[in-house]
């Protein structure tokens, strides 16, 4: 079905309409929604896009913009984006984002009314995926970069700016060079835009606006940006805002809008003593007129390192606190909110008896849907203050029900709020103290949802503005492989060109930073703890702790001569290059993954933390497992801390039961163990893996341990094939030809073709679609040389022999990348010699520069200079097509080749833009990607 017949529905189908919302809003939540959502809806529909602006107070539901982006795009999908991303500028701890569109999706999955299965069907119809995909582009969400693995299914997805924004300008932080080009294209198109609280990055608002006005010719891009914030960047944009009748007529949105609540000033030397006055506060809570009502406290302040420091004395009076804070990694911050989310759910009907406080920072001021009875902040500027008393009686309850506002105090240390600026705020956090104070009101300052208005210009965060995005700058950006050594700087494009924000890393702990089980274990997010770049590289070199904050600017870039201990770390490449080593701490850079030695320490409670040298718990397999693809389980005594001793390789020539055996008994013990053991945390590890589970040997020789141990990999069942993880088969080298399938070349280039034609056939890309289809049955006869071959089928000159038909993907049990095909060379460069030594073979291209230029870079090289090496032994490769006989040598040096494609990629970025070639790319990709995952399944 095209995107066009997607527009009307068939004799079977009913028209979702606006009246359909308010069923759909309450069969997903079992609620009405608040007349404001419904009338947001009614807009859309009717407009047929969305308004600039959306103002709405805190705590009124804004995330049910979502619910309607979901149900429009479901009414016409022609018109409406497939993805949809909420971008908030925050280390989100609890995103509420997340789980409304879990629910969605999941409501939508049950469909068990009429207007469920509707919506379904309709968003089902667009893809060969499930209905709605949800995915976070930060945090430990299962198969956070899956929204990047089709084009044509609709998803949510929630990111922080810097990795949203990264990847649409071509840069995407953590992603490989030769995905880049596929994140951007998806990005850059089919895409709605939702900036959350967009006070908070203006700079990005500003680029994102600037990326909306550019055109590509001729295609349906479909990009669109709305704000939500009282301060958007354009102050003269229309604004969708609540209404008086919005209020009267619903009671619960007037109890959240009129709650009371007030703060006092507390006025502290400086920062040091925040810690000792938030003891005293808490103490004095049991003496307020409803104190005893009082079951959780928020306590927000402005750096990590006073969070901790807050933390540790509350923990040693006796108190029952919880450390949140965006320094955490997911695996860690989902322990931390199960024990503490009884208590600061706005809704929850299990509140424990016990005071419960949690001590966070500025993590909490977007996204979280927490709702505490009492709250202690560290002064900030008026725009931050307000988000934070957001979660302050989130509902009007607690005041309706004491009759009494709910109360808040204010810390300033005069050092701060005195003469001296604030490293993060500047002068905003003394201009807001100051007006504070002036409002104060017999030592009551009044806090409601509505209250902290018409402040000066001086109390707001420092803003700053984006540069102008030029066409060069996309030019530079765009070229992902190779790089030009001049390049603009992205993040002024994020985070304003006269704010300097600190660049991050992700750090994960792993005892075995080997290359072999790094591949069999790979990095996941729900790992990855992000530090600004200085912070990471100070701690490497054991110099003293840098300041780091959740929000704000971050500390500059540490001197150039920093050493430490390389051989404790590796970076962490992907799976085409693996894990590099010897990378010295001024070799680091924005963006990459680091894999730590866990006796190096670096958390505490949970949260960063470079004082503490405390051995970090590894969690590579528990990453796996929170991934939802492959499971894994090293024996390696150093994870297995507090387990009996596994089965090892050193004991094979005394066993006296075979390797399987052994170590399936030992799984069954450790499977019997209580859950609040040690061992018992395995169990749901165990249970994945089954009884057939693939088997390989590690081998790790460091400083401190020397020996051997198994890794245990999940399998296909029945199948006896160890499970493919599809995050490899991401087309940047030779990996996903060894899937151990057999599948033939020709099977597979025309699965490639089709796939790619009922892609754009769906995006309503149906020009392109005839030239994707001609592109996909080409791209990959390069393949068809002996030496490639031979790799396919083991190096077993027998079974080279007997094939019939050249191979695309390995045969089954070859593992390895044998044969004597030369290192460096690619497939790719000779499927394009070849197609170009006959114009006749594409006698039927729409565009012959395009269906060239996705055969030359459909793995990501080339963009736009490819990789041509001398070939020591070079061949004369042919392919038979369609009558046409296609022939090329294997060398391609001394031939004009490289140049040719340099110039066509120019030539199609003038004639698509950067984002819409960059989308023809990335559906074509995809198209081969998808194809290889079924055929590896």
């Amino acid at each position: 079905m095209t995107l066009a017949q997607m527009q009307t529905p068939t004799m079977n189908e009913v028209a979702l309409v606006p009246d359909d919302f308010g069923t759909f809003f309450r069969d997903i939540h079992d609620t009405e929604p608040f007349p404001w959502q419904k009338r947001l809806t009614d807009q859309v529909l009717r407009d047929g896009g969305w308004p600039k602006v959306i103002d709405l107070p805190t705590g009124t539901g804004k995330t049910a913009a979502l619910d309607t982006a979901v149900f429009a795009l479901a009414a016409r999908p022609a018109e409406f984006p497939r993805r949809i991303v909420f971008v908030i500028d925050r280390r989100i701890v609890v995103d509420q984002v997340v789980e409304r569109a879990l629910r969605i999706r999941n409501r939508l999955q049950e469909a068990d009314t009429p207007v469920l299965r509707r919506v379904r069907d309709s968003l089902a119809e667009l893809s060969d995926g499930c209905p709605l995909g949800v995915s976070a582009l930060r945090g430990g969400i299962p198969r956070d970069g899956e929204w990047a693995h089709r084009p044509d299914q609709p998803w949510v997805m929630v990111s922080t700016v810097d990795q949203f924004g990264s990847q649409l300008m071509f840069r995407g932080y953590g992603v490989s060079g030769r995905m880049r080009p596929i994140n951007a294209g998806l990005a850059g198109n089919d895409c709605l835009v939702i900036l959350d609280e967009v006070h908070l990055s203006v700079p990005f608002a500003q680029t994102l606006g600037q990326v909306a006005e550019l055109q590509s010719s001729g295609m349906p891009r479909r990009f669109s940006v709305v704000e939500m914030s009282a301060t958007p960047s354009d102050e003269k944009a229309a604004r969708f805002q609540l209404g008086f009748e919005d209020r009267e007529s619903c009671p619960e949105l007037r109890r959240r809008v009129g709650a009371a609540k007030s703060a006092t000033l507390e006025p502290v030397m400086n920062p040091r003593a925040i810690p000792g006055r938030v003891e005293k506060i808490v103490k004095s809570i049991a003496g307020l007129k409803f104190g005893d009502a009082v079951r959780s406290l928020g306590v927000v302040v402005n750096r990590v390192g006073t969070a901790r420091e807050t933390y540790n004395e509350l923990k040693k009076a006796g108190y029952n606190a919880h450390l949140l804070t965006g320094r955490m990694r997911p695996l860690d911050r989902v322990e931390a909110l199960d024990q503490i989310l009884p208590a600061v759910l706005p809704d929850s009907e299990n509140r424990p008896d016990k005071l419960t406080i949690v001590v966070a920072t500025q993590a909490i001021e977007v996204g979280a849907d927490f709702s505490f009875d009492a709250m202690i902040s560290e002064c900030a500027p008026v725009d931050s203050l307000r988000q934070r008393f957001g979660r302050l009686d989130r509902r009007g309850t607690l005041s309706e029900r004491t009759g009494e506002a709910a109360r808040a105090w204010i810390i300033g240390p005069k050092s701060v709020v005195g003469s001296k600026t604030d490293p993060i705020y500047r002068e905003a956090v003394g201009a807001t103290w100051t007006e504070l104070e002036y409002r104060a009101v017999a030592g009551l300052i009044d806090i409601g949802p509505e209250a902290l208005k018409d402040f000066p210009e001086n109390t707001l965060a420092p803003r700053t503005c984006a540069p102008l995005l030029l066409d060069t700058h996309l030019d530079a950006w765009s070229q992902t492989d190779p790089e030009p050594i001049v390049q603009p700087p992205l993040d002024w494009f994020l985070h304003g060109i006269d704010q300097y924000q600190a660049a991050e890393v992700s750090i994960l702990w792993r005892h075995d930073r080997s290359p072999d089980v790094l591949r069999l274990v790979p990095p996941r997010q729900a790992e990855m703890l992000k530090v600004p770049i200085g912070a990471a590289k100070s701690w490497l070199a054991g110099r003293d702790e840098v300041d780091v904050a959740d929000a704000g600017p971050g500390s500059k870039e540490l001197a150039r001569d920093l050493v430490g201990e390389s051989e404790r770390w590796v970076r962490w490449a992907g799976f085409d290059r693996g894990p590099e080593t010897d990378v010295g701490i001024n070799d680091i850079r924005p963006g990459d993954i680091l894999v730590v030695d866990p006796a190096f320490g670096g958390l505490r409670a949970g949260t960063w933390d470079p004082g503490s040298d405390k051995k970090v718990d590894d969690w590579g397999d528990f990453a796996q497992l929170a991934y939802r693809r492959k499971a894994t389980l090293r024996l390696d005594p150093r994870v297995l801390s507090g387990v009996s001793n596994p089965p090892t390789p050193d004991e094979e020539a005394d066993a006296d039961a075979p390797v399987r055996e052994r170590i399936k008994q030992w799984l069954e013990e450790l499977s019997e163990s209580d859950p609040g053991t040690p061992a018992g945390r395995f169990a749901e590890i165990v249970e994945k893996l089954g009884n057939d589970f693939g088997i390989d040997s590690a081998n790790q020789v460091d400083r401190n341990f020397a020996a051997s141990y198994f890794v245990l990999t999940e399998r296909h069942a029945g199948t006896g094939r160890s499970k493919v993880d599809s995050g490899i088969i991401d087309g940047s080298d030779e990996t996903g030809s060894m899937i151990g399938t057999g599948r033939t070349l020709e099977r597979h280039l025309e699965g490639v073709g089709d796939r790619a034609k009922r892609f754009a056939e769906r995006l309503g890309l149906e020009e392109f679609a005839s030239d994707l289809y001609l592109a996909g049955r080409l791209h990959d006869i390069g393949k068809v040389d002996q030496r490639f071959q031979q790799g396919l089928v083991g190096g077993d000159p027998i079974k080279l022999a007997m094939m019939t038909e050249p191979l695309a993907k390995s045969l089954p049990d070859v593992r390895g990348w044998r044969g004597g095909y030369p290192k460096g060379m690619r497939h790719e460069i000779a499927s394009l010699a070849m197609v170009v030594s006959s114009p006749d073979a594409l006698e039927s291209a729409r565009d012959r520069d395009l269906v060239l230029h996705l055969i030359g870079t459909h793995h990501g090289v080339g963009r736009p200079l490819p990789h041509i090496i001398a070939d020591p032994d070079p061949q004369t490769l042919s392919y038979g097509f369609e009558g046409h006989a296609l022939q090329a040598s294997s060398d391609q040096v001394e031939t004009p080749l490289a140049l040719e494609m340099a110039d066509r990629f120019w030539r199609l970025q003038e004639r698509y833009g950067h984002y819409g070639l960059a989308w023809l790319e990335a559906v074509f990709r995809l198209a081969d990607h998808r194809q290889s995952e079924e055929e590896a399944h």
